[in-house]
C-alpha cells in the first residue's frame, strides 16, 4: 500500500480539512483509500471514516509498539492518508520531540506532506517551510500543500518561493472555503456523526481540488513508502463471551483496533444505544460503555430512565467505563441521574482538568501506557475503591489516583489501547 502523511504547520493551519479533501479526491479517482490519524484522537477518524467508507485507525508512537503501528499500516488499500497531529514537530518534549507527527513520519518511513497556510503571505510562506525543512536533519519533508489561497496566481507566488528557497515542490493548493468551517466544542471538533451533511460538503469540495491539487505527483510521493516488516500483535486467549458495548452520539469513542482484537479474542459485539434503547441486549456477559460526550446528551440518557434501571440491575458481570463511560456509570452528571453502578457524582468544569499521556498501574502492577483528555471530575459520594495509580509522562514524579471499582464495574477517566497490551482486555472483561 502506498502511504502518504499529511503534516501541519501547528493547529488551525487546516490539516484535517486537506486531509478530507484529498482522500475524497482520490476515491473520486476509483482508489481504495485507508485513512490513519496520528495520535489518540477520536473525532477526526469519524470525519475520516465517513469519507473513506472505512474505519480509519490510530497511529500513536506512545500507546503502542512499533509492530502494532506497522501492523495497522498493512491495509488491504490502494493507498494509506496519515492525517498528523498538532504541529509536525510537537511532541512530549522540545528536546526529543518523542510522540510527534515527524516522529511518526520517521518510525514508518513515509514521506510527509507539510500543510501551510498561505493567507496573508507569499514569499514570507517560504520562510516557515524552510524552518520546518531544516530544524532536524532528517525532516522527511517531501513536498509542501498550500492553504488558503486567494486563487491561482496567489498559489503561483508562493510556489515559486518555495522552490527558490527550500526546493521542496508544492502538490497543489485549496483555496479559502467557509462551506468547510466544522463546529468545535469543548474537546474539539464535533464528531462526524453530528454533522449529516459532512461528506456532501467534502465531496464538493474535493471536485473542486481535482483541479487544484496535483494528485498524480502526490501518489507518486506515496510510492516511495517502502513495505514495512513486523511481528503481528498477539490476541488473548479467552472464552467466547458477549460483550455488550455503548455506542450513539454520547458514547462515540472507540479505537476501532481495540474493537477489532476484542472480537479476534472472542466477544461477539452487541451494540446498544443508552440514548435510544430501552434495554441492553440479551445475554451479556461483559459491558463496554467507551468515552464521548455524555455531559452533552445527559438530559436525553437521564430520561431514558428504562436504559438506566437496565444497566443499574444488571448482573455483576465485568462492566468497564472510560471517561465517558465511567460517568455514565457514576450516579450523577451536574443535576441530572445517570446508572449509579459507581459511589461517584460528575460536573462539568471550565477548565481543562488534565490532558495528556499517562501511564496507568493497577494494584496487581500491570502497567499500560494511556492518555487523559477531559473537562470533567468525578467525586466519590459513599465509599470509593481506587484501583489505579497514574502517573504523568513528561512528569512521572506528578502522580494521582484513577480507577474508581465496586465489585465488578470499574470506570476511570484515561483511555487505554489494547493492541500492544492484550492483557488488559481479561484485566477489565474477564
Amino acid at each position: 500500500m502506498k502511504r502518504i502523511l499529511i503534516a501541519g504547520t501547528g493547529s488551525g493551519c487546516g490539516k484535517t480539512t486537506a486531509s478530507l479533501i484529498l482522500m475524497a479526491a482520490l476515491r473520486q479517482r476509483g482508489l481504495r483509500v485507508a485513512p490513519f490519524k496520528t495520535g489518540p484522537d477520536y473525532i477526526d477518524p469519524t470525519f475520516h471514516a465517513a469519507i473513506c467508507g472505512r474505519p480509519s485507525h490510530n497511529l500513536d508512537t506512545f500507546l503502542m509498539t512499533e509492530d502494532a503501528i506497522r501492523f495497522l499500516l498493512d491495509q488491504d488499500a490502494d493507498v494509506g492518508v496519515i492525517e498528523g497531529v498538532m504541529g509536525y514537530y510537537d511532541g512530549l518534549d522540545a528536546a526529543s520531540m518523542r510522540c510527534s507527527t515527524w516522529e511518526l513520519s520517521r518510525l514508518t518511513q513515509t514521506p510527509a506532506v507539510l500543510v501551510v497556510d498561505a493567507s496573508g503571505g507569499a514569499a514570507s510562506v517560504a520562510a516557515q517551510v524552510k524552518g520546518f525543512q531544516t530544524l532536524v536533519p532528517d525532516s522527511r519533508l517531501s513536498a509542501v500543500l498550500v492553504n488558503r489561497v486567494s486563487g491561482a496566481h496567489h498559489y503561483a507566488l508562493v510556489r515559486e518561493a518555495v522552490a527558490l528557497h527550500t526546493g521542496l515542490p508544492c502538490v497543489g493548493y485549496l483555496q479559502k472555503n467557509p462551506a468547510l468551517a466544522l463546529k468545535s466544542r469543548h474537546l474539539g471538533l464535533v464528531p462526524a456523526q453530528e454533522v449529516p451533511d459532512v461528506a456532501a460538503r467534502v465531496e464538493e469540495a474535493a471536485r473542486a481540488a481535482q483541479q487544484t491539487l496535483d494528485l498524480p505527483l502526490l501518489l507518486s510521493l506515496a510510492a516511495q513508502a517502502p513495505a514495512l516488516s513486523y511481528e503481528a500483535p498477539p490476541v488473548p486467549r479467552m472464552r467466547p463471551f458477549r460483550l455488550g458495548v455503548a455506542r450513539d452520539e454520547a458514547f462515540s469513542f472507540y479505537y476501532q483496533a481495540n474493537l477489532d482484537l476484542l472480537a479476534r479474542a472472542g466477544a461477539e459485539l452487541a451494540f446498544f444505544s443508552p440514548m435510544r434503547d430501552a434495554r441492553l441486549p440479551d445475554g451479556l456477559d461483559a459491558l463496554y460503555f467507551g468515552g464521548g460526550f455524555p455531559e452533552v446528551f445527559a438530559g436525553e440518557l437521564a430520561a431514558n430512565t428504562a436504559m438506566r434501571a437496565s444497566v443499574s440491575q444488571a448482573p455483576d458481570i465485568p462492566c468497564y467505563g472510560e471517561c465517558g463511560g465511567m460517568m455514565y456509570l457514576s450516579k450523577r452528571i451536574g443535576a441530572h441521574e445517570m446508572a449509579g453502578r459507581l459511589p461517584l457524582v460528575c460536573r462539568m468544569t471550565e477548565r481543562l482538568q488534565r490532558f495528556g499521556y499517562v501511564t496507568v498501574r493497577d494494584a496487581s502492577g500491570l502497567t499500560i501506557p494511556a492518555h487523559e483528555f477531559h473537562h470533567a471530575v468525578a467525586e466519590p459520594e459513599g465509599e470509593a475503591a481506587w484501583v489505579y495509580t497514574v502517573s504523568r509522562a513528561a512528569d512521572p514524579g506528578r502522580t494521582w489516583q484513577d480507577g474508581c471499582q465496586a465489585g465488578r464495574t470499574l470506570g476511570a477517566f484515561t483511555h487505554l489501547h489494547f493492541l500492544s497490551h492484550p492483557e488488559w482486555i481479561r484485566r477489565l472483561f474477564a
